[in-house]
């Protein structure tokens, strides 16, 4: 039994040449759709800006360690239908703060961010109810404005059940 084995003409190899290509410019064409309409990955607004005041930031933040204040969230894990308290506890010459924000943040999904003013319960217990959307994992950012201007940051990861 013989085969046949067809010869290499120059349509034959074109083919296989325009073939080949329209493989790679299909498979680049679809990568460069998800990345251009998928998640913009960007974690930081005016990222260049807040490079030039790191420097701010880093005397913000030994600021803020000097200072004796300390905050401590509760309720960890938490529910999607929950109330989100936290501790601030701060030396006693230092007046109470201005006011309590929290800022939650779904870092795999964009559009569930909230913010939250937090009320003062009494013996630095700040708290309000929360309903979050989603659960898994939520970034929490607490920013206290304090009567003496400094603003105090406190950053942690919360797991909503």
């Amino acid at each position: 039994m013989t085969s046949k084995v067809k010869p290499y003409t120059g349509r034959r190899i074109l083919i296989w040449f325009v073939g080949f290509f329209m493989v790679i410019f299909t498979a680049n064409g679809i990568m460069t759709y998800f990345a251009l309409n998928t998640w913009t990955g960007l974690k930081t607004e005016n990222s260049y800006v807040k490079g030039l005041n790191y420097n701010q930031e880093i005397h913000n933040a030994k600021q803020q360690q000097a200072s004796g204040w300390h905050i401590d969230i509760f309720n960890k894990p938490m529910k999607t239908i929950d109330r989100f308290e936290l501790n601030l506890t701060r030396p006693i010459e230092s007046l109470p703060p201005i006011s309590v924000e929290t800022h939650f943040v779904r870092a795999v999904q964009e559009g569930f961010d909230q913010k939250v003013t937090l009320s003062h319960l009494g013996n630095g217990v700040y708290g309000s109810p929360i309903k979050l959307p989603l659960i898994g994992q939520w970034d929490v950012l607490v920013v206290v404005n304090a009567q003496n201007g400094i603003t105090y940051k406190y950053e942690d990861r919360l797991l909503v059940k």
